[in-house]
């Protein structure tokens, strides 16, 4: 027996992850932790957000290259907590006020919990959002309960947003869950979250963010979260907000008519091609993982954060574009026709090929059948993903 070297927990030999924390320890072989095996794993569950367009072009450069460093942010985290039945959070964010920041902590982690099913999970997680709501505006409150009820997200917390701002954006959630009405119940989690111009993203989707472990010995099941996060920065401060957008659609870092609402439905683009691939994996939730399904989970996170499933979507779309007009454009030629982040890349210089399948959702979403062919095509394969 050896020890996992993120939390300490015993791992049997041949065990591939920590029961207790999720690392990965790869010690299949030679019954040692593997320091490189964590690396590993952390590359799978990557940060997903929309680049920055600011002021002239040159900036524009220099915030999508802040950007791309910040993918190496990873969410994938451990809860090594000693509590038991206390039921209070431990804190990885700073509840701060101020100008530009919210009271909202979205990254609170329980331990020890008693979770029999997805009904404790989600008591857990509305529990969550609810003690946060005391000092909230109650117009916002009103507004996020109709987000809630409406679309079956289980917390909204948008407490220091415009009550103007904070209506119109949920306008993008109507239009998008009308289109595709099956992908309501998936997100857990709408919330401001404290960055800095230098976290290098508007907003972001997080597909995985591990909230809670049981009490039992294995720690399982575990509670996961996923949400979609809105910076601060921008979001509570509409003029940087809209100056960033616009200079960025000008420049052609994003599609044409991107508005200050839209970054929102790029986060849902990535949000659908996600749950695209968690169907192509026959996984109905994520909510809770346990011994049943945790390879499986590993395994849809492993090719979400290398972009194999995006790719072959890309692909397939590229191949019927052919098909359809015997282009002479390669592939990422064609890619780049939608915007200049549809070809982004990480911090290797591979591309990051999930941006593509969003900003062809954000595309379409803006600008319907005059988005660009290529915008078209890729959404049209994610639909017949998500139908199928």
């Amino acid at each position: 027996m050896s020890f996992c070297s993120k939390c300490g927990a015993p791992v049997e030999n041949g065990q591939q992850y920590c029961s207790k924390c999720g690392n990965f320890v790869s010690n299949s072989n030679n019954g040692s932790n593997s320091s490189k095996g964590d690396g590993r794993l952390k590359k799978k569950f990557v940060f997903v957000g929309i680049g920055i367009g600011i002021g002239f072009f040159l900036l524009i450069i220099l915030f999508v290259f802040l950007f791309q460093n910040s993918r190496e942010k990873y969410y994938f985290g451990s809860n090594s907590y000693e509590q038991e039945e206390d039921i209070s959070p431990s804190s990885e964010s700073v509840n701060r006020r101020g100008k530009y920041s919210t009271a909202i902590i979205y990254d609170h982690t329980y331990s020890g919990v008693e979770i029999d099913d997805d009904t404790d999970a989600l008591e857990l997680i509305v529990k969550d959002s609810v003690d946060q709501k005391d000092q909230c505006p109650s117009e916002i409150r009103s507004i996020e309960d109709e987000i809630i009820s409406k679309y079956g997200i289980t917390a909204v917390n948008l407490c220091e947003m415009n009550v103007e701002f904070a209506r119109e954006l949920e306008n993008v959630f109507e239009k998008i869950y009308t289109d595709y009405p099956q992908v309501r119940g998936y997100i857990t989690n709408l919330t401001l979250v404290n960055a800095s111009l230098s976290d290098g993203y508007i907003a972001a989707f997080m597909p995985v963010f591990n909230f809670a472990t049981s009490k039992t010995s294995s720690t399982y099941p575990w509670v996961i979260k996923t949400q979609v996060l809105l910076n601060t920065s921008y979001f509570l401060n509409l003029e940087r907000l809209e100056a960033s957008v616009v200079d960025g659609a000008n420049s052609g870092h994003f599609p044409p008519n991107a508005t200050i609402y839209s970054p929102v439905a790029h986060e849902l683009g990535h949000y659908l091609s996600f749950l695209a691939m968690m169907k192509s994996y026959q996984l109905d939730s994520i909510l809770l993982v346990d011994n049943n399904n945790i390879n499986t989970f590993y395994e849809l996170y492993s090719d979400f954060g290398e972009g194999n499933y995006s790719l072959s979507m890309i692909k397939e779309a590229y191949s019927k574009y052919q098909k359809d007009t015997n282009t002479a454009l390669t592939l990422d030629e064609w890619r780049g026709t939608i915007s200049q982040y549809a070809l982004a890349k990480d911090n290797s210089g591979e591309y990051i090929y999930d941006e593509t399948v969003a900003e062809a959702f954000h595309d379409v979403y803006l600008n319907g059948d005059n988005a660009k062919d290529a915008s078209k095509y890729i959404v049209a394969v994610l639909k017949e993903k998500l139908n199928g």
